[in-house]
């Protein structure tokens, strides 16, 4: 018997293609996948397959992307060293200006001369003639030597004291030998004859030299002991003695009786020399203290006169010798005396811009010794010899103001107006600096020799 044919339904298969792309409406239906077996390992890679080439129609989508790690960390270094670089080159400047400095190193202008001449000056001199100028000074100085008895003596202590007349308005004369008392009742008589003047506003009065009545030590007396006044024996008892007295003028000296203390000569003569050497010594010490500011004095412009008192006897064993001295010095204005000596050597520098070296230690010589008296102010004829050195000046602190803050190149023009300057250059630090600072306080000035 034939087979029966069955004509079967033709069912598409479920199975999509590039064919069958479903539309926007169909997606949206739900669609419930029919639960299928496990298809062996071929089927599997024909599922994968079809999701390939499904894959392949799908539009791509872009989306933003972050920019990488080492990217953010390079823009991030980069502005860090910007920073840092700027504040170092602030603070570079900042040190720069802070700590900068100008060294100028300057070459004054100097001329050099010998001076060899004999010059005169005169005391006080008016005008342009050199004069010269007198300092006086004094001392005393002493010394204690052995001293021997020698022989009796009688001597009578002397004064002079000052005899006043407030008894009337007619004056009184006395005569010499008249006896004036002292407080203690010792005696002593006027030397000469005299008339006190009599009385007006104020009591007539006259001096008058007196001598002790007796030799003796006790007679001596000084003004700054006085106990009262003296009076006039021979007006005792009568009104005149209260009108009539005297006081002293001077210490009453000289009064002794005995055997009087003698010194040797030969030690006395050795004490004076050596007081006369360390007198000296003192003297020149007091006369270059007492010069002025401005002035010179040379070793040899002075003279020293000494007085060698009469020993005093020092108890019963020894004697103070003693020996007084007067030094009287001519010295020179120093200005005055470059300018006559120099002549037209000072002229090369403006007044009063230079300092002069050596003229203190030049050699000094008086010519006319035996004519020239310091004492007196006579004329001083002198020789000059030795080296001098004149070198100019400027005010500093002038010069430092007209340099602050400028151009170093501007240096030069200020620079030149200074006559008193022989040379001079600038070094400024740090090196990159090319103006001076502002501050003259960090302008340094140097100097240097030619």
């Amino acid at each position: 018997m034939p087979s029966k044919k069955v004509v079967q339904d033709i069912v598409p298969t479920s199975r999509r293609s590039i064919r069958n792309i479903p539309i926007e409406h169909e997606i949206d239906a739900p669609v419930k996948t029919p639960r299928r077996k496990v298809a062996s390992r071929p089927a599997v890679r024909a599922i994968r397959e079809e999701e390939r080439d499904e894959e392949v129609i799908e539009e791509p989508v872009f989306v933003n992307k972050k920019p990488s790690k080492k990217k953010k960390n390079a823009g991030k270094y980069l502005l860090t060293f910007v920073i840092v670089f700027i504040c170092i080159a602030i603070i570079g400047v900042a040190l720069s200006l802070s700590y900068s400095k100008a060294v100028v190193t300057i070459t004054p202008k100097v001329t050099n001369f010998d001076v060899n001449g004999t010059f005169t000056a005169k005391k006080n001199a008016p005008g342009t003639d050199l004069g010269y100028e007198v300092v006086t000074v004094s001392d005393e100085v002493h010394q204690i030597i052995p001293a021997t008895s020698g022989p009796a003596v009688q001597t009578k202590a002397k004064g002079t004291a000052v005899i006043y007349n407030n008894f009337s308005a007619t004056a009184q004369t006395l005569v010499a030998g008249t006896r004036l008392s002292d407080s203690d009742g010792l005696i002593y008589r006027t030397a000469s004859t005299i008339s006190v003047p009599g009385k007006k506003t104020s009591p007539g009065s006259i001096e008058v030299a007196i001598v002790a009545d007796q030799a003796g030590a006790n007679y001596n007396a000084a003004v700054a002991d006085l106990k009262g006044d003296y009076k006039i024996v021979g007006y005792k008892g009568t009104p005149k003695y209260d009108g009539f007295y005297a006081r002293l003028k001077t210490d009453i000296t000289g009064g002794f009786s005995g055997n009087k203390m003698i010194i040797a000569p030969e030690a006395q003569k050795a004490a004076v020399t050596a007081l006369q050497t360390t007198l000296r010594e003192q003297l020149l010490t007091k006369l270059k203290t007492a010069v002025p500011p401005g002035f010179i004095l040379y070793d040899s412009a002075y003279t020293i006169e000494y007085t060698n008192p009469e020993p005093i006897m020092k108890e019963n064993t020894s004697a103070d010798v003693s020996v007084k001295g007067v030094a009287y010095a001519a010295i020179f204005k120093a200005d005055s005396l470059i300018k006559f000596i120099a002549g037209k050597e000072i002229q090369k520098f403006p007044s009063d811009t230079y300092t002069v070296g050596g003229d203190t230690d030049l050699e000094f010589k008086v010519s006319n010794i035996k004519d020239f008296s310091i004492k007196k102010g006579t004329p001083l004829i002198f020789t000059l010899k030795g080296p001098i050195s004149i070198t100019g000046t400027f005010s500093e602190s002038k010069l430092k103001d007209e340099l602050k803050g400028i151009d170093l190149k501007a240096s030069n023009a200020v620079f030149g107006k200074y006559t008193a300057i022989s040379n001079a250059y600038a070094l400024i630090t740090p090196f990159w600096m090319r103006s001076f600072p502002n501050s003259t306080e960090k302008i340094i000035l140097e100097y240097k020799k030619e």
